[in-house]
């Protein structure tokens, strides 16, 4: 008979908690019950989880007949004494249209396997200074700035041209010159009114999708291949069944393509545990938007407030959820990848890093002024109690 593993094994804390997680039926009429004496305690589970990364490599070590290798090895030091980057890559996915409430509740176990590997949040907040839409959105999302600054205030081909500041592929790129850099996109102007018409030599390879079923065949394509540094995925089709059938995950069409997405997002993850030997990992995975009934643009959070998730097997990135009181933005995907590179960040950036215990972020910005919806209640300084017994209309009624 094969020995079962010692109780202080990751394996056997594994077992444990889905053996507690399925025992959940108590007796009828029973007063007291039996002590287990394999319940694990408390302070063991907490050692545990904050020490995840360790907690895996000993699980490795100790399913194997021998050791393994479960940290990468670092090259040295380029001459111009910055990081040697064939051992850091990064993986930038954007979401059209991924609404938070479905991103939480729906059965999506490739982000949850994401939200296992890093810092995550269900409630970052899109840009402040423009109604939630594509063109600002992404604009922030990519530039790390507020529409007032990178001027992209509409989803018009003219308008999106005008993007005054360098996206993070651009800014990595030149930080970087021997970064190989590459995007797939279902959203063709990301890289035609975005990426490329600011500068036509930031893309080493690039991919307009017909479909987001394409745009990651790509991608996986890129991945497995190992030739590029930073890879950028845009997938659209959620943001497409909101439109047509209503964001809301209780729609099966809209839900649908959530889960979709989600499948999706597990091969791209399996391609790059599978091509990641000797390589520093970060996976960024947000939205440009959310999105309430077939639109998206009324100023409140169910198009407002999204998810944001940072993976890496770096130990710089934490494990964990971001505090409530500082849940980030959008605009943290381009200083937390320019972190991680090592490149500079730029100081007059809105966003900061995200995710990552060797940066301290600053105390969050204040709220833009709340915009009343003629259509449901008015804003908070208005209501007097959560029972809405004041409650009012923009109106006053």
């Amino acid at each position: 008979m094969m020995k079962p593993p010692t109780p202080s094994s990751p394996i056997v804390l594994l077992a444990l908690l889905a053996a507690l997680q399925s025992v959940a039926t108590i007796a009828s009429g029973t007063t007291t019950a039996a002590c287990d004496p394999t319940t694990p305690s408390l302070a063991s589970l907490v050692t545990f989880t904050d020490d995840l990364r360790g907690a895996a490599a000993a699980a490795a070590n100790a399913s194997s007949s021998s050791p393994v290798n479960t940290t990468i090895t670092c090259p040295a030091p380029s001459s111009d004494g910055l990081i040697d980057h064939p051992h850091k890559r990064v993986l930038l996915i954007g979401i059209d249209g991924l609404r938070a409430d479905a991103a939480a509740m729906l059965p999506l176990p490739n982000l949850r396997r994401l939200s296992k590997m890093g810092t995550s949040t269900f409630w970052a907040s899109v840009q402040t200074t423009e109604i939630a839409i594509s063109g600002p959105g992404w604009a922030s999302l990519l530039t790390g700035h507020e529409p007032t600054d990178h001027l992209v205030n509409s989803n018009g081909q003219a308008d999106m041209r005008e993007i005054a500041e360098p996206t993070i592929l651009k800014a990595a790129k030149d930080a970087f010159s021997g970064l190989r850099v590459a995007a797939t996109v279902t959203w063709h102007p990301l890289i035609n009114d975005f990426i490329n018409h600011q500068d036509s030599t930031t893309l080493d390879a690039s991919h307009l999708a017909n479909s987001d079923e394409e745009a990651t065949v790509q991608a996986e394509q890129w991945i497995q291949g190992g030739e590029y540094d930073f890879i950028f995925v845009d997938m659209d089709e959620c943001d497409g069944a909101g439109h047509s059938h209503g964001f809301d995950g209780y729609a099966n069409e809209y839900s649908e393509a959530v889960m979709e997405m989600d499948k999706r997002v597990g091969r791209l993850l399996d391609a790059v545990i599978q091509n990641s030997q000797d390589v520093e990992y970060l996976i960024v995975l947000t939205t440009d938007h959310g999105g309430e009934g077939r639109s998206h643009s009324a100023y409140n959070a169910y198009n407002r407030r999204i998810p944001f998730f940072v993976a890496s097997n770096s130990n710089r990135v934490a494990i964990g959820s971001m505090p409530p009181e500082d849940t980030g933005s959008q605009m943290d995907a381009f200083p937390t990848i320019l972190h991680f590179l090592g490149a500079p960040i730029p100081d007059d950036l809105e966003g900061q890093v995200f995710g990552f215990t060797d940066y301290v972020r600053a105390s969050p910005p204040t709220p833009a002024p709340c915009v009343p919806d003629p259509t449901s209640c008015s804003c908070l300084d208005d209501q007097n109690d959560y029972r809405g017994t004041v409650a009012k209309t923009e109106t006053g009624e």
